[in-house]
């Protein structure tokens, strides 16, 4: 059978019953502006989300027939975001937004980065029941539960899949685990996995609580990363954030017997004794504190021998008149400053 190329849409259908209606996608094409991901055609409607997933979850607003032929998006619209005052340290370091009032000098001494440890996927407690039209959860599959085949050693078991996130940087879209790069996000699409494994349905569960993830999202400053980790109504009495040299532990409970268990391997250093976290309504306010000023392109470190796009995500943190555009030196971390020889 043919396979619908709407945004939105992507399933297969028979020709001959074609009708109208039976296509639901979306008419525009995506927007990604500051972290948050939404389509032109409908994100009055449909709010922007942060995560990759819940994107390509976003149900399509515009309904019609299947079709076989290649799309065109509409350029979307991105708003312009005003450029935050910029401060001028006693060093001579220009960085933009907060910042504290004295930003101690960054030794630039090459130190070789921590391995992060080996990452451990979810997988398919083989008990648990999947429900009819459930999608595989893994980046890059989307493949939809057939029965029994589809797990175990039956026949549609086979998942080929992205392990680590999508990257957009500077118009080019790509996965952080493998080399390729593209402009159209069509063709970001189109990807194929890196990875081969087994599909994952519902996940797993441990001692009768479902271990669940949460959305995690920050911002930064020269000295400090600010997190959120997404976890509504989260039990205070029960629930810890635990921080090391390099690495934060979430531990949470959430209603509905759900937990969230997450350790996070950070780009760079921290200084433990003076993290600290909040536990809030809708989620759990984690601060940072680096030992010295530095731009983390990411907040995890990602899997050995991933290379990032050059200059991905130095938001701040800039010497030289004019700031961050057209700035002559990026203040770097010192695993960064290492990899270019500085």
């Amino acid at each position: 059978m043919a396979r619908c190329t709407h945004k939105g849409c992507g399933k297969e259908y028979d020709a001959a019953s074609n009708s109208d209606g039976d296509c639901k996608y979306h008419s525009g094409g995506p927007v990604f502006h500051e972290g948050l991901k939404s389509w032109s055609c409908c994100n009055e409607t449909n709010k922007p989300v942060m995560e990759f997933d819940q994107f390509m979850a976003i149900p399509g607003c515009t309904t019609g027939k299947h079709t076989e032929k290649t799309q065109v998006a509409q350029p979307a619209q991105v708003p312009a975001a005003e450029a935050p005052a910029a401060t001028t340290s006693t060093d001579g370091v220009e960085t933009y937004g907060s910042t504290p009032a004295e930003t101690p000098s960054v030794s630039m001494a090459p130190s070789k980065a921590p391995t992060p440890p080996p990452v451990v996927e979810e997988e398919d407690d083989l008990s648990l029941p999947v429900p009819e039209g459930a999608k595989c959860k893994r980046l890059g599959c989307g493949a939809e539960w057939q029965g029994p085949a589809s797990r175990g050693d039956g026949p549609e078991a086979g998942c080929t899949y992205h392990p680590q996130k999508p990257v957009f940087h500077e118009g080019s879209k790509g996965y952080l685990c493998c080399k390729p790069r593209v402009l159209e996000f069509d063709q970001f699409l189109k990807i194929p996995g890196c990875k081969t494994g087994h599909h994952l349905f519902v996940g797993s569960k441990s001692q009768g609580e479902e271990l669940v993830d949460c959305r995690v999202d920050h911002y930064q400053t020269p000295l400090e990363v600010h997190v959120s980790a997404y976890s509504k109504n989260a039990d205070k009495d029960r629930s810890q954030v635990t921080f090391a040299d390099q690495s934060l532990t979430l531990d949470l409970y959430l209603p509905n017997n759900k937990r969230v268990k997450k350790t996070v391997t950070l780009y760079g250093p921290v200084v433990p004794d003076q993290c600290k976290f909040r536990i809030l309504g809708s989620k759990v306010d984690i601060t940072l504190i680096k030992p010295v000023a530095a731009s983390w392109p990411l907040l995890e470190l990602p899997a050995a021998g991933t290379e990032l796009p050059p200059g991905y995500a130095l938001t701040f943190g800039v010497s030289g008149r004019t700031g961050t555009v057209g700035g002559k030196e990026v203040v770097l971390s010192v695993e960064e400053a290492a990899k270019q020889g500085r």
